[in-house]
């Protein structure tokens, strides 16, 4: 019985990070804390859990200019990550700059406003 408690409670860490990873990219007008994003960069020095964040964030700067906002935070994600997480992150992050380049014309405006 016991290990079964020990396995379900690994599954709810595990699903964790992905609701965090969620919350991070979320079109919301608000931003995460940064103990939320600290748990992302702990989850970094996991391989699994590394392809799982990067993915999800290279998805979203790859997201359509009415959603400025996702792409706005998985930049800032990409950022704090950069600073506090496992070392491959930069490394990925530079050999895939190339996408990141492309947001440096970056324009769209909502009801008049400019968002980008």
């Amino acid at each position: 019985m016991a290990f079964f408690r020990r396995k379900n409670k690994g599954l709810f860490k595990g699903s964790e990070f992905k609701t965090i990873l969620q919350e991070a990219t979320s079109n919301e007008n608000w931003n995460i804390s940064n103990s939320k994003l600290q748990v992302l960069a702990d989850h970094t020095y996991n391989w699994e859990d590394y392809t799982v964040i990067m993915k999800h964030l290279w998805g979203k700067v790859q997201s359509k200019p009415k959603e400025w906002r996702r792409i706005f935070k998985a930049l800032n994600c990409m950022d704090y990550l950069c600073k506090n997480g496992a070392p491959r992150v930069v490394q990925e992050i530079k050999d895939d700059l190339y996408k990141i380049r492309t947001l440096q014309d970056f324009n769209f405006s909502e009801n008049g406003v400019d968002r980008g």
